[in-house]
């Protein structure tokens, strides 16, 4: 019996689908964020840090009011607030509202699955951080294990095929998600080249 259009994903299980529709968007936010960093010492990291800081602080916030418990990754501004004090720099204001207006199905997982799955890219940034700091900067954000495990149990989750509703509901918020990432780097990298 053929599935009906509305009850699956039609291509590949969702974590397929969103890797392909965010693509591009993921690749320009890893040059944003190190253009607008710098990645040479311990000032740019820190202003690494406040990059997240500032964009993860309404993610948080949105997450906290519309995902049910078991779609909230372990909160990450604490972790970077630790490692910012550690290295002597405040913590940011917070972005602009994170908002994508009235929360459909499918928005928690997509918010979800593009912090969880960060947690994978601040393994090799960890590495970059102890080389260029000699292992002496804190890294209690990049080396969160609890992410690790939070993103662990969402690959179940997405690692299956979802219902079409879903799917593009998860494909909207990821794609707000980094869209919002971006423009927080832009606004930084745009701050930095006027001062």
């Amino acid at each position: 019996m053929a599935r009906g259009k509305d009850e699956t994903a039609a291509d590949g299980d969702l974590r397929t689908r969103l890797r392909a529709a965010t693509m591009a968007a993921h690749d320009l936010l890893d040059h944003s964020m190190q253009a607008a960093s710098g990645w040479q010492n311990r000032d740019d990291y820190a202003r690494f840090l406040e990059l997240q800081h500032a964009a993860r602080a309404p993610l948080e916030d949105w997450i906290e009011h519309h995902a049910p418990a078991e779609l909230r990754p372990p909160l990450q501004t604490p972790l970077i607030a630790r490692d910012l004090a550690a290295l002597d720099h405040a913590v940011p204001p917070p972005a602009p509202l994170f908002t994508m207006g009235r929360t459909a199905t499918g928005h928690a997982l997509g918010a979800a699955w593009v912090l969880a799955g960060s947690a994978l890219g601040n393994r090799s940034i960890a590495a970059q951080v102890k080389r260029i700091g000699g292992g002496k900067w804190p890294v209690a954000f990049l080396g969160d294990a609890a992410m690790l495990g939070f993103w662990q149990r969402l690959r179940e989750r997405i690692e299956q095929q979802a219902q079409e509703t879903e799917a593009a509901g998860a494909t909207c918020a990821a794609s707000a998600v980094f869209a919002h990432f971006l423009a927080v780097a832009e606004d930084a990298r745009t701050e930095g080249a006027t001062q």
